[in-house]
């Protein structure tokens, strides 16, 4: 009891300066007006486990609903807003991740009220690599009487990479077309790949060089 008694007299002045100090600042805290706001914002995801990526229909953005006080809210922008998922730990297959406010760093003083969607659905694939053959596609007809004789490609193949499902059905990779409207000669010409899905990658990404012979018929 003395104690207790020792501690409250002790430094008083300066606890009622504290307490005094402590109520102002709760005061002019809670009168200031709520306020809300929303934001679109960009949804990272994190941690995907090695040799793995992210396939289907992703969500990129995410709506975010803040409440705090006017001066708090009216001071925040898009950019200072984070939303994220983590995936460490996730193994293949179909997801479907909940979001709520914890998903969500916002600045001192925002309330988190909302996220939309509520969830997001993906797929997790394992990265998988193979090399396919490279077909050259020829486009139009030479000049009436000559015909096309030896192709030759090089390289024959390529070294592409991608998620298992898409990987699983490449089969080959084309040559964007080569014209052979009115040729009546042999030729050479460097040309691009045309890889048929924007989640298949070339390792080594390098256009490849052809040699088409046209002779009489």
């Amino acid at each position: 009891m003395h104690t207790l008694k020792q501690w409250i007299v002790n430094n008083w002045v300066l606890k009622i300066a504290s307490l005094f100090l402590a109520t102002l600042l709760w005061a002019a805290v809670s009168s200031q007006s709520s306020s809300e706001i929303g934001f679109e914002v960009p949804l990272e995801y994190r941690n995907i486990p090695g040799q793995m990526e992210i396939t289907g229909d992703v969500t990129n953005t995410v709506q975010v609903r803040l409440r705090g006080s006017s001066n708090v809210i009216n001071g925040i922008s898009a950019k200072d807003v984070a939303s994220t998922v983590d995936l460490a730990g996730m193994r293949a297959g179909e997801k479907i991740v909940a979001l709520s406010p914890h998903n969500v760093q916002a600045p001192f003083g925002a309330e988190v009220i909302r996220v939309t969607p509520s969830s997001v659905r993906f797929t997790l694939e394992r990265t998988i690599t193979k090399t396919v053959p490279i077909v050259l596609t020829l486009l139009g007809q030479p000049e009436s009487g000559y015909v096309v004789g030896m192709t030759l490609v090089s390289p024959m193949a390529v070294e592409a990479e991608g998620p298992e499902g898409r990987m699983n059905t490449l089969s080959s990779i084309e040559t964007v077309p080569v014209r052979l409207d009115r040729r009546r000669s042999s030729f050479e010409q460097v040309v691009d790949l045309d890889v048929p899905d924007p989640q298949i990658r070339l390792k080594r990404p390098s256009a490849v060089a052809v040699k088409i012979e046209i002779h009489e018929q």
